[in-house]
């Protein structure tokens, strides 16, 4: 299942979004990632509140439900298919692809919370991702004329994908197998 960004900006834009496509990915993959999940309705409240619309058209709230649908099957594949929503170098220049990048990972952070689910003090892995994914949010490019710009971003979006990886699989794990284990009998 494709989700692509310029079809998800276009709706956006005509739906009165003041959001990047790409921040309510980054919620999303955030709070799935923690190991929460939302029935369809519960998920259709919380991306009207997150794109702070009242009362999300229909062909929004379609488009919503897909990216729900999307996000769960990329983060759990075992291809590793998960891709960031954000704008190609076709449809954006590298600044606006580096805000995008910055809207993403302020989203991933939001929905980690909004999720409730990480209550413990995160493994040194996933606390170092998100200390990246931190720092990201606060990305942009200081000097628009130079070549490595767009190098950079690529770095950039990988390692967010990749940080996205770490705390799903971190937080996603299957309970341990008790099958094939005797029960113990107490005497």
């Amino acid at each position: 299942m494709a989700i692509e960004y310029p079809e998800l900006a276009d709706l956006w834009e005509e739906s009165g979004c003041f959001q990047k496509p790409s921040a309510l990915h980054g919620w999303l993959s955030g709070y799935l990632a923690s190991g929460a999940r939302l029935a369809p309705e519960e998920w259709l409240k919380e991306a009207a509140d997150y794109l702070e619309i009242d009362d999300l058209p229909e062909a929004l709230s379609n488009a919503v439900i897909e990216l729900y649908m999307a996000v769960v099957e990329q983060l759990s594949a075992e291809d590793l298919d998960f891709h960031l929503l954000l704008p190609d170098d076709e449809e954006a220049d590298v600044d606006e692809q580096v805000e995008c990048l910055a809207q993403w990972s302020k989203g991933f952070l939001d929905g980690i919370g909004a999720s409730g689910q990480l209550t413990r003090t995160p493994d040194k892995d996933v606390f170092e991702v998100l200390q990246d994914l931190d720092a990201f949010s606060q990305a942009h490019i200081e000097d628009i004329n130079d070549p490595d710009n767009a190098e950079l971003y690529l770095g950039l979006t990988e390692h967010a994908r990749v940080a996205a990886m770490t705390v799903f699989y971190a937080y996603n794990q299957p309970a341990p197998s008790t099958s094939g284990v005797s029960p113990k009998t107490l005497h």
